[in-house]
């Protein structure tokens, strides 16, 4: 069973995380990001501008703000709120790009709830 982190800073993989609900009809999954020390204005301001394309598999990035911490911090999120990726790193060219995060927001769209099996017919062919 999961356990529940304190804080987007000590979640690990695994973990699962209270999430603000801002739509309650819409789940998304979520990138989480935690700003360093270093300016991270370029990669937020590249993520938003594919902001369309997370949306098409009801993926979101959330920024939390500046907490002081060097290191940027990325979480991967899905719709309940468990963590399936944590990057952490100096700079934001370290961290996962907007080609990376759509890929993560279609896996998570296309996985079992329940099982986190791939449902994506179109892309592997039928389960036999």
């Amino acid at each position: 069973m999961p356990t529940t982190a304190a804080g987007p800073r000590d979640a690990r993989v695994g973990d699962l995380l209270p999430l603000d609900r801002v739509r309650a009809r819409r789940i998304d999954a979520t990138a989480l990001l935690l700003p360093g020390t270093a300016d991270a204005t370029a990669y937020t301001d590249a993520l938003a501008a594919r902001a369309d394309d997370f949306a098409a598999w009801d993926g979101r990035v959330a920024e939390r703000p500046p907490d002081g911490l060097e290191a940027h911090r990325l979480l991967i999120l899905d719709r309940y709120g468990q963590v399936y990726a944590v990057h952490e790193a100096a700079t934001t060219e370290e961290l996962p790009d907007a080609d990376a995060l759509e890929e993560w927001f279609r896996f998570l769209a296309t996985a079992c709830p329940e099982c986190g099996v791939i449902d994506d017919p179109s892309r592997y062919g039928p389960t036999p």
